[in-house]
C-alpha cells in the first residue's frame, strides 16, 4: 500500500518539475494531501485560502490524478480541495509584529500585499456596481482598455472588495505577473523610509516595475508634493511598459484638493467608475450571501427588513446582519424575528424607517403643484404637468428602491428610458437652478416626514 506521504512527495516533484518557480510557491508548496483512499478512488487536498482552491480546482486538481496514476498507479476519481487556514509560527509571528522592517520585507518578499478572502465569486454584482464590477474583471483578464481604472465612492461599498479581487484574480490567470497592492499611505510611507534611508532605488525597483498595481484610497496623496511627484513617475513608468493600474478614492480626481492638475490628467485617462449605494434587491442577494456562506438561517422576511432598514452601506449592513445571525447561531433551534432586527437597529442608533412609494410620493407632489395624481400619470404635455411629472419620477427614483422600468408602469406604462430622461433632466436643472433645489428640498422632507 502506498504511503500518504510517499504519494505527495512523488506528486509534488512532477509539479516541481512541470512549473514555474512562482507557480510551485504559491499554489503547490503550501498545499497537503490530507487523506487518500485508493480503494474508493478518492483523496482531499488541504490548501490556505479561496485563491488557491480556485487554481488547484481550475488546474491542478486534474494533474494531480494524472500525476497519481503516472507515479503510483493509483486511480483516483473524487478529489476534493479544502480550505485550512495554515498554523502560524507563534515565535516567528511575535518577532515580525515587534519589527515593522519584518512586516515589510514580508509584504515586498510576497511581491502582493493582497487578501485571498477577497475574489469576485464573493462580490454581489447589482444595478450600482455592474460597470465597475465588469471593468475591473477585464483589467484581471489583462485588458488595457481601462487603464487606469479610478473606482470612487463612499465608505463601506466594496471598493476595496473589488480592488483586491482584480489583484487575486490576475495572479489566478497569471501566477508569475508581479501584483502588487498597496494603500496611499503606505506609498508615502515607503517614500519618506527611501528618502530618509538612501533606498530611493530600491523602492523604484520595487513599485515601477509591476505588472498590476493597485493604489487604494489615493486622496490621501492631497497635499503631499513630494509622494506626488514620486507617484506620478511611477505612474508614467508602469503605463510605459503596458502595465496596469487600478486605483480607489472616495471622490473624483477633479474633486480632490491640492492634487497636481498632471496627476489628475493622468488619472482621467482610463476609465473613472462610481460606486453607490446597493439598491433593495443588491441588499437581499447580499444578506442571503452572507447566511449561505455562514451556514446560518435567517427568515426571508427578517432579510427583508434589514435590507429595507439598512441602505448606507455594504459594511453596516453586516455588521447587522452578524448581530442578528448571533441570535440563530447560539441560541439552539431559536430564528431571529424583526423584534430582534428592530432592537438590533436602535442598539446600533440606525433610524428605522418608513417605506416611501411611488403612490405617496405622486400624491405629495400633485398636492403641492396642485394638480392630480391622474395628471401625473396622464400623457398631458403642457409644461405645468411635464415638469412635476419629472420631479415625481426623479424622486421616485432617488427615495424608493424601484427599478426605472418600475417607475415607468407606475406613472401610466411610461417606458424606462422616459423615467432615465425625466430623472437626468431633473438632476442636471438641479445644479443651476435655485428655485427647483429649494422645491425638491421641501417635497423631500414632506414625503419623509421630517
Amino acid at each position: 500500500m502506498v504511503e500518504r506521504n510517499a504519494l505527495w512527495s512523488a506528486i509534488a516533484d512532477r509539479f516541481r518539475n512541470k512549473l514555474e518557480r512562482p507557480s510551485y510557491d504559491n499554489f503547490i508548496q503550501p498545499a497537503r494531501l490530507a487523506q487518500f483512499d485508493a480503494s474508493k478512488h478518492t483523496a482531499v487536498i488541504e490548501v490556505p485560502n479561496e485563491l488557491s482552491r480556485d487554481r488547484w480546482l481550475k488546474t491542478y486538481a486534474k494533474e494531480f490524478t494524472t500525476f497519481a496514476f503516472e507515479t503510483n498507479q493509483m486511480l483516483l476519481a473524487n478529489i476534493e480541495v479544502r480550505v485550512v487556514e495554515p498554523v502560524v509560527d507563534l515565535i516567528e509571528e511575535i518577532e515580525k509584529n515587534d519589527n515593522p522592517d519584518l512586516q515589510r520585507q514580508a509584504v515586498l518578499k510576497h511581491g502582493n500585499n493582497l487578501d485571498p478572502k477577497y475574489i469576485f465569486d464573493t462580490f454581489v454584482v447589482g444595478a450600482t456596481n455592474q460597470l465597475a464590477y465588469g471593468a475591473a474583471l477585464a483589467v484581471s483578464e489583462g485588458s488595457l482598455e481601462y487603464n487606469p481604472l479610478l473606482l470612487y465612492g463612499g465608505v463601506g461599498l466594496g471598493k476595496t472588495h473589488l480592488m483586491q479581487a482584480t489583484g487575486n484574480n490576475a495572479l489566478l490567470n497569471d501566477p508569475n505577473q508581479k501584483v502588487l497592492y498597496v494603500t496611499s499611505e503606505q506609498f508615502t510611507n515607503d517614500f519618506i523610509s527611501a528618502v530618509r534611508n538612501g533606498t530611493t532605488e530600491k523602492l523604484r525597483e520595487e513599485y515601477r516595475n509591476a505588472d498590476l498595481l493597485l493604489v487604494d484610497d489615493v486622496q490621501f496623496l492631497s497635499g503631499k508634493e513630494s509622494t506626488q511627484q514620486e507617484f506620478f513617475h511611477t505612474f508614467n513608468d508602469i503605463l510605459g511598459h503596458s502595465g496596469r493600474i487600478v486605483m480607489t478614492s472616495d471622490r473624483l480626481p477633479k474633486d480632490i484638493p491640492d492634487l497636481e492638475d498632471r496627476l489628475v490628467s493622468r488619472f482621467q485617462w482610463g476609465l473613472s467608475v462610481d460606486i453607490n449605494k446597493p439598491d433593495f434587491e443588491t441588499r437581499i442577494a447580499i444578506l442571503l450571501e452572507m447566511s449561505e456562506k455562514e451556514n446560518i438561517e435567517v427568515d426571508r422576511n427578517v432579510i427583508e427588513f434589514i435590507a429595507k432598514q439598512v441602505d448606507s452601506n455594504v459594511r453596516e449592513l453586516e455588521g447587522v446582519f452578524k448581530r442578528v445571525a448571533v441570535i440563530s447561531k447560539f441560541d439552539s433551534g431559536v430564528k431571529a424575528t424583526i423584534d430582534d432586527a428592530t432592537k438590533i437597529l436602535a442598539e446600533l442608533d440606525i433610524a428605522q424607517k418608513s417605506e416611501v412609494t411611488i403612490g405617496f410620493i405622486q400624491e405629495t407632489v400633485a398636492k403641492f403643484f396642485n394638480i392630480s395624481v391622474a395628471d401625473l400619470k396622464g400623457k398631458k404635455r403642457n409644461k405645468e404637468i411635464v415638469i412635476p411629472r419629472q420631479i415625481a419620477m426623479y424622486l421616485s427614483r432617488e427615495l424608493t428602491d424601484n427599478s426605472l422600468p418600475n417607475i415607468g408602469r407606475e406613472f401610466g406604462g411610461k417606458d424606462h428610458t422616459t423615467v432615465m430622461h425625466a430623472t437626468e433632466k431633473i438632476s442636471n436643472n438641479l445644479e443651476k437652478n435655485s428655485p427647483l433645489q429649494k422645491n425638491i428640498a421641501i417635497l423631500k422632507k414632506q414625503i419623509s416626514g421630517e
